[in-house]
Formats: C-alpha cells, sequence, structure tokens
C-alpha cells in the first residue's frame, strides 16, 4: 500500500517539473572565433536581439583556436538544457569534418539545428602589379606560374581558406597558401605587398578595394554586389562559381525541441527587425532565414559538397 504522504507528495511535484521555467539562467552562445571579426559581431548582434525576445540575458563567450574546432567541440559536449548554443559555421560544420581526423563532433549527429542567420560573399583581392587584364588576366598569370604566387587566409580550413580553395580548383591553378591568424592580419600583410593575393569577407574587403589599397578581382556571389559593381563575379569567368560564407545558430543535441522551436522563433523574430538587418548588412551579410529543417538539410548538402573538394584537394590542418 503506497504511504499517504507519498500520495499527498506526488500530485505537487510532477507540476512543479512539467512547468520547470525557460531559460532559468543567462545563456550562453559560443561564438568560436577570437573577438572582433564578422562571426563575433554578428554572434552579439543575434545574442542582444534574441534575449530582448526571450526576456533573458544572453552572453557571448569567445572560444577561438584551430579553425573553431575548440569552441565547436565545448559546445557540442555542453549539458543540453537549452542554456547553450553556439555560433555554427561553414568551416565549422562542413569543412573541418573533413580536415580533423580526430575532432570529436559530428555536425548531424552531436547539434540540433536552430536556424541559418546569413550568407557572406567573399572578394579576391590581389596587388594591382598582378590585376592587369582583370580575373582573367591574374587567372592566365597564375596559371604560366604554377607554385609560385602567394594567397593568404585567415588560417587552414577558415571560411576564407575554403573559399579561395574552392576557386583555385574550379580554375585549374596551383598556389602558395599562406596561412594566417585571421583575415585582419593577411589583410595588413596582403596590403603591405608581403603576400600577392587572398580571399576575405566582404566587411573586411571592400574598404581596401574603394580606397584603392588593392585591385578586386572577383567576388564569390553568384552575381556583382551591388556595393562594388565594378568588381565582376567570379562567375563571369568561371560560370557557376559561387561560394559563400554562412553562419547559423546550433545547439547541443538533445536539446529540448520546445526550446529548440523558441530559439528558432527568436532568431527568425531578429533576422525580420530593420535594426539587425542593417546592422548585418554593415557587415556585408545577407539574412537567410530557414527552418531548422530546412537548416539541417543544408548543412548536409554543403557537407557532401565541401568533403569532395576537400579531398580533390588534399586540404590539411597545416597547410
Amino acid at each position: 500500500m503506497i504511504p499517504r504522504r507519498a500520495l499527498l507528495a506526488t500530485p505537487l511535484a510532477a507540476p512543479a517539473l512539467a512547468q520547470a521555467p525557460w531559460p532559468r539562467r543567462p545563456i550562453t552562445l559560443i561564438v568560436p572565433t577570437a573577438p572582433g571579426g564578422a562571426t563575433d559581431v554578428l554572434g552579439r548582434v543575434m545574442a542582444q536581439s534574441i534575449g530582448a525576445t526571450l526576456g533573458a540575458t544572453v552572453v557571448v563567450e569567445n572560444r577561438g583556436g584551430a579553425a573553431g574546432v575548440i569552441g565547436t567541440e565545448q559546445a557540442a559536449a555542453a549539458n543540453p538544457d537549452g542554456h547553450t548554443i553556439a555560433v555554427g559555421m561553414i568551416s565549422t560544420l562542413t569543412v573541418n569534418p573533413h580536415i580533423y581526423p580526430r575532432l570529436r563532433y559530428d555536425p548531424l549527429r552531436d547539434f540540433a539545428p536552430i536556424g541559418l542567420i546569413a550568407q557572406v560573399p567573399m572578394v579576391l583581392l590581389a596587388q594591382k602589379r598582378l590585376a592587369e587584364g582583370g580575373l582573367a588576366g591574374f587567372i592566365a598569370r597564375v596559371r604560366a606560374a604554377p607554385d609560385t604566387i602567394t594567397y593568404g587566409s585567415a588560417g587552414a580550413g577558415s571560411n576564407v581558406h575554403i573559399g579561395m580553395v574552392a576557386f583555385l580548383d574550379a580554375a585549374g591553378l596551383k598556389m602558395v597558401h599562406v596561412p594566417y591568424r585571421g583575415s585582419g592580419p593577411m589583410a595588413i600583410d596582403l596590403v603591405a605587398g608581403t603576400i600577392d593575393s587572398g580571399m576575405t569577407g566582404t566587411p573586411t574587403a571592400l574598404p581596401l578595394v574603394r580606397d584603392n589599397r588593392l585591385a578586386g578581382l572577383g567576388s564569390t556571389a553568384a552575381a556583382r554586389l551591388a556595393a562594388t559593381p565594378d568588381v565582376p563575379a567570379i562567375s563571369e569567368v568561371i560560370p557557376g562559381f559561387e561560394v559563400m560564407q554562412w553562419y547559423g545558430l546550433v545547439a547541443p543535441a538533445r536539446t529540448p525541441p520546445e526550446i529548440v522551436a523558441r530559439l528558432h522563433e527568436a532568431t527568425n523574430i531578429a533576422l525580420a527587425d530593420e535594426q539587425v538587418r542593417h546592422r548585418l548588412a554593415d557587415e556585408g551579410a545577407i539574412p537567410d532565414p530557414r527552418t531548422a529543417e530546412e537548416f539541417r538539410a543544408f548543412i548536409a548538402a554543403e557537407l557532401a559538397r565541401w568533403q569532395v573538394v576537400v579531398r580533390r584537394n588534399n586540404v590539411r590542418p597545416n597547410d
């Protein structure tokens, strides 16, 4: 026979568990890069808006290192209670799994997609001495002198590195990769003439082109950018070429679906806000809201796409 005390306690305990509030404390948004870059800026913009919608504090924690591997591994291992989410991007979710053999996360198994935030075009930059004849002239020079002309990136496996690898693969070119610890240091050396060329996101690239410090040879978007109509799309020379950096939000797998749904709703509310869209535009980002299911399918498609490119070009962490 069940004791009377237990009968009295049971109906009181069950509703308390079922109605546990969320969030119960500040939400941590892991940004797997150093402070100050485009990923960090986008993460902070989204954190502020999502926090306002949920009536909660969203704290950004930068956990950079190893092309985003460190922070993304920590996000995958976090308690799936809805109090830890992360920025996931092209490098961490779809390129690194093919580069790092001992990666401690699977992008589809270990994360619950919340939603895609935005896509960002990149621009191929070069010293002016290499820019005569535009992109076609640059391609001809590189083809005539394989493995001699240098290009910089934000690090092996980074967003901009894989963009450059895709360009070289599509054009059938061979260049010397010079990895840096971020797009900022790479751009500084490129302006100084230490390296010959490089690819970086529009926020870093466009001021350098407008100030006539470097030649903008082509953007990775499907068509010319409104901000720089004189810079052609690479697809004008290599038909069908398009590579976009992209950023989204993910939670650890097994995060309760109802919490993921609320985070997804808050994300799309942010992307519909005019101030948020204006701030993203400042970073060259094009908002691209999708359902969580669509985001998962997008990640799967990008995984398959970059597996082919990485393996064909033998991309390694120390390249």
